[in-house]
């Protein structure tokens, strides 16, 4: 599997082979299509998704942690708010 991604100044370059990287491709071209290019779609690109995005849609971010009780506190509060 590959991902890659380039970019020079807000413009970036985005390419990938994973299934999770090519759904979420999609799903923002369809929330955001004046926002996502597609240059070239898995089918006739090897396997590979080719798009062009703005630069701040792609953040690396560490998976969040927590603790039983802070899951426990979040689902009261979603529960709370959704009444």
């Amino acid at each position: 599997m590959e991902t890659c991604f380039n970019y020079t100044g807000d413009v970036a370059f985005f390419s990938s082979d994973e299934r999770r990287w090519i759904n979420k491709i999609h799903k923002l071209k369809k929330s955001r299509p004046d926002e996502i290019e597609i240059v070239k779609e898995p089918e006739d690109n090897d396997g590979c998704i080719y798009c062009k995005l703005p630069y701040h849609y792609l953040k690396l971010q560490p998976k969040r942690e927590m603790s039983e009780e802070n899951r426990r506190a979040a689902a009261e509060r979603l529960m709370h708010n959704t009444r």
